[in-house]
């Protein structure tokens, strides 16, 4: 395993224009960028404590305090870093700077005692929640960062290849579980999140925490795994049978399959996110199993394993070139079995493009 890759400083400062446009737009004056992994993204630095100052009219600033200064001001020369010495920054930033200031912007999922101290500090201020922006401008992916998801998926492929070639019945989910954390550290830096790994009807739950339950032959077994590649995040679920699996599951798994390569047929640009959602989730629906289908049919990925837009019922975003996003239906019938299966996808000027490339049709999915 080696170290991740650092963004290169040309990509940073192309999201700082991109950002510094945006506000324009949004007639903002000036835009707080708070959380740990939207200061990452717009300033490549990773630091627990920091604001990113974006102003109409002039340059980004990032406030940080003693512990990250020297680290920022190596690894970002380019930036004007300022050094703080209160452990809540804001207040402080925009205290002598907000003078000119009507409508600025900050990250809604900023702590209501910081935020009130911010609307303290400059109480004729409009302040706008610019979440959204900021999730709009992640939601494409540049050529570089587009290169690093590839690298990562390709990656993920691989490692659900070795996950599979060292599992054999009589291991537990909690043991095949660790293969994927052990490969994940050797192909990458880590998991993007913890695997799921389910065995027979334990799959029915969506999100099962792995445990003691022992693989026997003749049984399903679901593998939902990602892992972490140059700060970009993979992600992949496949179902495999150790053994000839059961008409039902077959049944089952041909109806998820079809939903799945529903969704990819329709996804292009311009295309609402809900209208990807209602291409699989109606094929469920017809073939009588649209109660056991619950959640969203998938979600962007990128920095974070779960990003905007998603494909769900509810979202209208239109799809775009450059989006990253997972293609996952599903059923699950509770006490019986569950079965998923999730690509990664690449929006394109004319469709998509699929960038998992584990095979997922019946007959590669069996194992006798």
């Amino acid at each position: 395993m080696s170290a991740p890759k650092p963004f290169a400083p040309s990509e940073i400062q192309r999201r700082l224009r991109r950002l510094h446009a945006a506000l324009r737009r949004q007639r903002l004056d000036a835009l707080l960028v708070t959380t740990p992994i939207n200061r990452f993204y717009f300033t490549g630095l990773e630091a627990s404590n920091g604001v990113l100052l974006s102003e109409r009219g002039a340059p980004p600033a990032f406030y940080t305090d003693f512990r990250y200064l020297t680290m920022a001001r190596r690894m970002a020369p380019w930036l004007p870093t300022h050094l703080i010495w209160k452990p809540a920054l804001e207040p402080e930033v925009v205290a002598g700077l907000g003078h000119s200031w009507c409508r600025v912007g900050y990250e809604g999922a900023m702590p209501a005692a910081r935020f009130l101290k911010l609307q303290a500090a400059l109480p004729d201020v409009e302040w706008v929640d610019a979440t959204a922006l900021i999730q709009s401008l992640r939601a494409i992916k540049s050529p570089e960062e587009q290169h690093r998801m590839r690298a990562a998926i390709a990656a993920n492929d691989r490692l659900f290849e070795k996950t599979l070639q060292q599992t054999t019945p009589g291991m537990s989910e909690w043991e095949i579980s660790a293969i994927v954390r052990r490969e994940a550290e050797r192909l990458g830096q880590g998991e993007s999140f913890p695997a799921i790994a389910c065995v027979g009807r334990n799959a029915a739950e969506c999100h099962h925490q792995p445990d003691d339950t022992v693989l026997r032959r003749g049984q399903p077994l679901l593998v939902d795994l990602g892992l972490k590649l140059d700060h970009v995040c993979a992600d992949m679920t496949r179902c495999v049978s150790f053994g000839t699996p059961t008409p039902l599951w077959r049944e089952i798994y041909q109806v998820v399959l079809a939903a799945n390569r529903a969704a990819i047929r329709a996804i292009r640009p311009g295309v609402p996110c809900k209208a990807i959602d209602a291409a699989a989730r109606d094929m469920i629906k017809q073939a009588g199993y649209g109660a056991y289908f619950g959640h969203s049919l998938g979600h962007g990925l990128g920095l974070e394993v779960h990003e905007s837009p998603s494909f769900s019922t509810e979202c209208t975003t239109e799809l775009a070139p450059g989006m990253v996003l997972t293609v996952e239906p599903g059923i699950y019938l509770p006490g019986r079995l569950g079965i998923r299966i999730e690509d990664v996808i690449l929006v394109t000027k004319n469709g998509c493009e699929v960038l998992t490339r584990t095979p997922r049709e019946l007959p590669r999915c069996v194992r006798i």
